[in-house]
C-alpha cells in the first residue's frame, strides 16, 4: 500500500469521524492533499493511484476524475462507506475507540462526582469524532485510563500523606505515571469548581501532588515539637527552615502581635531581616500546599482571635489567587497586606484585558478576595511585584 495513498485516506476517514450532515469529501489540492503531490516517479505514482483504486473497488471511496484534457486529473475523493474504508486501511473507527475506553472506565467513574462524570462524557463525545482533548485522543487509551483513576483517587483524598512518586507507585504501579500526565491531569481537575481558576503549578501544588513538601520558613514566638524536642523557633535568627510534614506539635512562646504569610522568598528574606517585632511570619512557597495549609490551620486555633492574619503577595492574579485559597481555610478574617493599588512610585504594569476580566469575576464573588479584586479595579491598578515594596509591619501598614 502507498504510504501517500493511506496518508490521504486517513484524512478522508477523519472528516467522516468529525461527523456532519454532508457526505465527507477531500479535494486533491495543495492545500488539501499535499502528501499526494510529494509523489514524485511513474512508479510511486503507480503505486498511490492502485491504492485508491483498490480502495474504491470495495466500495470504501469514490475517485472524481477531471474531464477532457484533464481527464488524468484526480480531483476529488469521496467517502462511500467510512468503515469499509476503516478496514481496507487496518484501522479501528474513533467511535469504536472510544466505546472501549467508556467501557474499561465505566467501573471507576460509578461513583465519580458530577463534575468528573460531566468531563468525561464531554471528553468521550470528542473522542468518538476522532478529537483530542485533555491532551489526548482515541487512541490514547492508556493514558486516559490513567488520567482518570488519579483523578478519582484524588477526589477520594487516597494521594493525602504520600509524595508524588509514592502515590503513582501505589496507584498505577509505576512511580513515575502521574509525572508524565502532569498538564492533563491539571486540565482535568479543573473541571472541579474548587480547582476552575488554578494553574497547573498550584492546582498540583495546592493537591500536594509533588516529590516532597517544600520546607517551611518561619519566624516568631513560637515552639515547635519536632524531632522528639521541642524547637525554639524565636531564638533562631533570621528565620527557620524545616519540613512541616514533621511538626508533630506546637505551642505559643508568647503572644504574637500578627501572624504574616508572604508569598516571594525575597519579600519573605527582607521581612524577617528588616523588621523586627513580635510577628510569626512564614513564607508560602508560592501557593500553599497541604503541607502548609495545617500548619495554618493549626495556627488559627492556637492564636488567639484577637491577633490579625495577614498576607502580603503581589498585585496580580496569582496574587489573588493565593490570598482567596488562604482566606478559605482560616476560621477568622484574613487582611491583605501592602497589596493595596500601587501608585505612581513604583515600577508596575498594566492589567491586560483578560486578565482585568478574570478580576472582574472574582470581584463578583464574596469575601476579602473579592473586595481586594474591586478595589484593583475601581482604582485602575496596575500589577505589581510584592519585591518591589519594602517590608514594613503589618499593624503599621493596616488599612484604616
Amino acid at each position: 500500500m502507498s504510504q501517500a495513498a493511506r496518508d490521504v485516506l486517513l484524512k478522508l476517514l477523519a472528516r467522516a469521524e468529525r461527523g456532519g450532515k454532508r457526505v465527507p469529501v477531500l479535494p486533491i489540492s495543495r492545500r488539501y492533499a499535499p502528501e499526494y503531490f510529494q509523489v514524485s516517479g511513474l512508479h510511486a505514482r503507480d503505486a498511490l493511484h492502485a491504492t485508491l483504486e483498490n480502495a474504491g473497488a470495495i466500495g470504501a471511496v469514490i475517485l472524481e476524475w477531471g474531464r477532457y484534457e484533464a481527464a488524468q486529473d484526480l480531483q476529488r475523493i469521496r467517502l462511500a462507506d467510512a468503515d469499509r474504508l476503516a478496514d481496507f486501511l487496518g484501522v479501528e473507527r474513533a467511535g469504536v475507540k472510544a466505546a472501549r475506553i467508556e467501557s474499561r472506565l465505566a467501573p471507576v467513574l460509578e461513583k465519580a462526582p458530577d463534575w468528573l462524570s460531566g468531563a468525561f462524557r464531554q471528553a468521550l463525545a470528542k473522542w468518538r469524532r476522532g478529537d483530542r482533548t485533555l491532551g489526548c485522543g482515541p487512541d490514547d487509551a492508556e493514558a486516559i485510563e490513567q488520567l482518570f483513576h488519579v483523578a478519582v483517587a484524588v477526589h477520594r483524598g487516597e494521594h493525602e500523606g504520600l509524595d508524588l512518586r509514592r502515590f503513582s507507585t501505589r496507584l498505577l504501579g509505576d512511580s513515575k505515571a502521574i509525572e508524565r500526565l502532569r498538564g492533563r491531569l491539571g486540565s482535568l481537575l479543573r473541571f472541579n469548581p474548587a480547582f476552575s481558576d488554578l494553574e497547573d503549578d498550584e492546582l498540583l501544588h495546592a493537591l500536594g501532588l509533588e516529590k516532597f513538601p517544600p520546607p517551611l520558613f518561619l519566624k516568631g514566638p513560637l515552639d515547635l515539637w519536632y524531632g522528639g524536642e521541642w524547637l525554639e523557633v524565636a531564638a533562631l535568627r533570621p528565620y527557620v527552615a524545616l519540613s512541616p510534614d514533621a511538626v508533630d506539635d506546637m505551642r505559643l512562646a508568647s503572644t504574637p502581635s500578627y501572624v504574616l504569610s508572604v508569598e516571594n522568598l525575597a519579600s519573605f528574606q527582607r521581612h524577617v531581616r528588616e523588621t523586627d517585632d513580635q510577628g510569626i511570619v512564614l513564607y508560602t512557597g508560592g501557593f500553599p500546599g497541604p503541607a502548609f495549609r495545617e500548619i495554618m490551620k493549626r495556627l488559627d486555633r492556637l492564636v488567639d482571635q484577637t491577633v490579625p492574619f495577614f498576607h502580603w503577595g503581589d498585585v496580580d492574579l496569582g496574587g489573588i489567587r493565593i490570598f482567596k485559597h488562604l482566606a478559605g481555610f482560616l476560621q477568622r478574617p484574613l487582611l491583605p497586606h501592602l497589596m493595596e493599588p500601587p501608585d505612581s512610585s513604583v515600577a508596575s504594569a498594566p492589567f491586560k484585558p483578560d486578565d482585568r476580566e478574570r478580576l472582574e469575576a472574582y470581584a463578583n464573588d464574596e469575601g476579602a478576595a473579592a473586595a481586594l479584586a474591586a478595589e484593583w479595579l475601581a482604582a485602575g491598578t496596575c500589577c505589581l511585584e510584592q519585591e518591589a515594596l519594602d517590608p514594613r509591619t503589618p499593624r503599621a501598614a493596616k488599612r484604616e
